[in-house]
């Protein structure tokens, strides 16, 4: 499946005597589809597999998605929990990839889905929905803190607007549609590592943590290319700081504005939260120790 689509569409501008004027264009249009999430834990019974829920997402990158999603969201312990995840279910076209994944779990997993809110989806702007309370969130997170990577050195704010140029360069879907949402992860050298895309703000963000699972969530190690931050295209609400909190990211930057959970949350989680970022300065909304001149 696409993550753009085209469409044949009526543009229309007023022209010198104010009179609207209309030619017919191709528009690019950034995709939106359904992904079915299937859940199993492997059994000498086999148990069959049951629908954990149904999200709206961007077609692609599914497999770090869901991957993401369910480390961020407390579904699973570990990544050491799953055993595989893949498409599943028939294709609308041969070759191509499904709307379903399957997620098998290790035997003995420790999962809860009894703690979700069981929905019939959760739509693409929707970053906790299926979380029964935000304190389940809160709790996982003080056992991820005892973990958590320290930073080498804080942050220079003389490179936070370069960041983020940086990755208005490396969206490709939006720059085709401009209807998405970009998240740069980058590292102590303010080197962009890698840029996740999608229609739904916490989706790119659990792209982007799944895609980097195994450096994120596993590696302690302080180096000059250790992962430090992420720069988010929109705004940032208590669902972004808790989820990079989870995977030890400690420094938020963000185009738009802050919530005051967010802000409240990124306080608690030792993260550097930034926003209203522009050509020629920002805001600082907490932990300004962790930035130098």
């Amino acid at each position: 499946m696409p993550s753009i689509v085209s469409f044949a569409i009526d543009q229309f501008h007023q022209g010198e005597d104010q009179q609207w004027l209309s030619h017919l264009i191709v528009d690019h249009i950034i995709s939106e589809e359904p992904l079915e999430i299937w859940l199993k834990v492997l059994s000498p019974e086999a148990m069959p597999a049951s629908l954990l829920l149904t999200l709206m997402r961007t077609p692609g990158d599914d497999l770090n998605l869901v991957t993401g999603w369910l480390y961020t969201s407390g579904i699973i312990e570990s990544l050491a929990s799953i055993y595989s995840i893949n498409h599943t279910g028939q294709g609308r076209l041969k070759n191509t990839t499904t709307n379903q994944i399957l997620v098998t779990l290790v035997a003995g997993a420790v999962v809860d889905i009894t703690q979700q809110q069981r929905q019939e989806y959760v739509n693409s702007a929707c970053g906790v929905c299926g979380q029964q309370s935000i304190e389940q969130l809160l709790s996982r997170l003080e056992r991820v803190r005892a973990t958590s990577t320290q930073v080498a050195s804080p942050l220079s704010l003389s490179t936070v607007t370069q960041i983020a140029a940086k990755l208005f360069t490396q969206q490709p879907l939006f720059q085709q549609t401009g209807g998405n949402h970009g998240v740069a992860l980058f590292d102590t050298q303010q080197n962009i590592i890698d840029v996740r895309e999608d229609v739904g703000r916490h989706n790119a963000l659990d792209k982007l943590i799944g895609a980097n699972a195994q450096t994120l969530l596993h590696d302690n190690t302080v180096t000059e290319t250790a992962p430090m931050g992420v720069i988010l295209s929109g705004r940032v609400g208590f669902e972004m700081i808790q989820k990079a909190a989870m995977a030890n990211i400690r420094y938020v930057l963000a185009f738009g504005a802050p919530s005051s959970l967010a802000i409240e949350l990124a306080l608690e989680t030792d993260i550097a939260l930034l926003g209203f970022i522009k050509n020629r300065g920002f805001n600082i909304y907490c932990n300004l120790q962790l930035l130098r001149p």
